[in-house]
């Protein structure tokens, strides 16, 4: 099964010199091995800015490749909620909350002390991020990037007061590079990454749904989840709901 993706989203689809890695890929070689199939990495670029240089693939880019049937399956940190074409999306294998963070011992332990003037939030890209930011600490001056792990690394280098990111990617972080962030809230989201195959395609979209199925079902993905993260992400322990608006400081 040939499979694309734009292979830079850590923790999930990472390309080295030599091979492939990540949660997702490892979850993709489980569910190859559950459907007696093989399981092939390309790669896909996107060449629409101005000067048609080549960067990384956007989740259309993927979707394209998997629509005209260059490849099978789609997995590049793709969300049930892209509006993408000639796709559809499997049953869900990963759910993703937010986590508000910050670092330890530097005085900023719970939202209130990041609410004030001059406060710097490094965030990952996501239009539900933003919002929260926009009504929960909307005096705080927003730094946005592409990769959810370079929001982290702005935290910790203390460029910044506070990240947002999605929830697993801060728990694979302080598992491997820095065990000195904490989340200070944890935000309720409806964000599910998914596969994609091309419409029509009944036949593999049955197989990698059943597939999944069948590790969540024996264990292989919560021992995955757990080696990658720490423990499964799942629905329900969010400490704040995304659209719950929180005080400030001063109570108003």
């Amino acid at each position: 099964m040939v499979v694309a993706s734009a292979l830079c989203s850590e923790p999930y689809e990472q390309a080295t010199s030599t091979n492939q890695i990540g949660f997702t890929v490892e979850l993709l070689r489980l569910i190859g091995e559950k459907s007696g199939r093989g399981i092939q990495f390309t790669k896909a670029v996107n060449h629409k800015d101005a000067e048609q240089n080549i960067t990384a693939g956007l989740p259309e880019d993927v979707a394209a490749k998997v629509a005209e049937g260059d490849a099978g399956l789609g997995a590049s940190s793709i969300t049930t909620a892209d509006a993408l074409e000639g796709v559809v999306f499997s049953d869900p294998y990963l759910h993703a909350d937010f986590s508000v963070l910050t670092k330890m011992d530097t005085g900023y332990d719970d939202l209130a002390s990041i609410q004030g003037d001059g406060i710097v939030v490094a965030v990952q890209g996501d239009p539900a991020i933003a919002a929260w930011v926009a009504e929960n600490l909307p005096a705080a001056q927003v730094v946005t990037f592409d990769a959810g792990v370079d929001a982290l690394m702005e935290l910790n280098s203390e460029r910044a007061q506070a990240a947002i990111v999605d929830e697993p990617r801060y728990l694979r972080y302080v598992q491997v590079k820095e065990p000195h962030l904490q989340a200070v809230e944890t935000i309720a989201s409806d964000k599910d990454y998914a596969f994609v195959v091309a419409a029509g395609n009944d036949e593999l979209l049955a197989t990698v749904n059943e597939a999944l199925a069948a590790l969540k079902a024996d264990g292989s993905y919560d021992e995955l989840c757990e080696s990658w993260f720490g423990a499964a992400p799942e629905r329900g322990t969010a400490t704040r709901s995304a659209g719950e608006a929180v005080q400030d400081s001063t109570g108003a």
